[in-house]
């Protein structure tokens, strides 16, 4: 198994969990029974609870490149538990280190570490890059009215001045790019990693069960267009797994590195 670093090309990649996560399984997959999932649990036993619920991981990765480092998300915060802030000291990535602070997205388990306990920055050295597709649609009044998180969490970034926003492909450092991966969010982003010969793809919420790699067509209840959702997570996972890239998933087992492969007719996540 991979630890928390990883390297692609010249770039180091790692993987902070800011904390596990539970779910009863109607209540995130509605669409799908409990026992779809069953033929995939001795495979993904990381990703199936106790007591019967779905389990996923709420990652944040730091990512160093061309001198900066580049923090993706900043997970579900201390509220629910969160450690990211110890994880990025432990594993050498101090919160002051961060140049840039780029979000997937903005559902709340990606921006809950953005402000501190005093309503300050939590990376205080870094600008703070969002989708303009989720800027512009989280932050109309009555969605913002309805994800509380936005006004806490991500509104007073822009009152600080903080916020750059993108969209399409835009160079981060010379070795990372924005790419565009909509249907979770209108403006859901994966980082694409290109350094010295090699490529990684960190893929937000393009999945968040390793079965879904199989089944595409799972989806949860969580996506804003279950149809774009759908045929973006189809599209990218069939180029992944023709190109053989490391893949980094949020949401699967932690660290979340591994490979789209064929085995005995199926497409699995094979973790690093």
């Amino acid at each position: 198994m991979a630890g928390a670093k990883v390297t692609v090309g010249n770039v180091e990649i790692v993987s902070l969990l800011d904390t596990p996560m539970e779910f009863p399984w109607a209540a995130f997959f509605p669409n799908n029974r409990q026992q779809d999932f069953d033929p995939y649990k001795d495979r993904y036993p990381g990703s199936y609870a106790g007591d019967g619920k779905f389990r996923t991981y709420a990652h944040c990765y730091a990512l160093r490149s061309d001198g900066k480092t580049v923090l993706v998300d900043t997970g579900i915060g201390p509220g629910m538990g969160g450690r990211l802030l110890e994880e990025m000291n432990s594993k050498g990535v101090p919160p002051d280190s961060v140049d840039i602070v780029i979000f997937t997205h903005l559902h709340p388990d990606h921006v809950g570490w953005n402000r501190t306990a005093d309503n300050a920055p939590t990376f205080s050295n870094a600008r703070y890059w969002i989708p303009q597709g989720d800027w512009d649609f989280f932050t109309k009044p009555e969605v913002v009215s309805q994800n509380p998180h936005i006004g806490a969490a991500v509104l007073p970034l822009k009152e600080d001045g903080l916020i750059d926003l993108f969209s399409g492909e835009k160079a981060i450092t010379p070795e990372l790019t924005t790419y565009p991966t909509p249907g979770h969010t209108p403006g859901h982003t994966s980082i694409m990693v290109s350094s010295a010969g090699e490529r990684a793809i960190i893929t937000g919420d393009l999945a968040h069960h390793p079965a879904q790699v199989d089944h595409t067509e799972w989806r949860p209840g969580v996506d804003s267009d279950p149809a774009q959702a759908v045929e973006t997570r189809s599209k990218v996972f069939d180029q992944l797994e023709a190109d053989g890239l490391l893949t980094v998933f949020c949401h699967f087992p932690d660290p979340g590195f591994g490979k789209l492969v064929r085995l005995e007719g199926k497409r699995v996540w094979q973790a690093l």
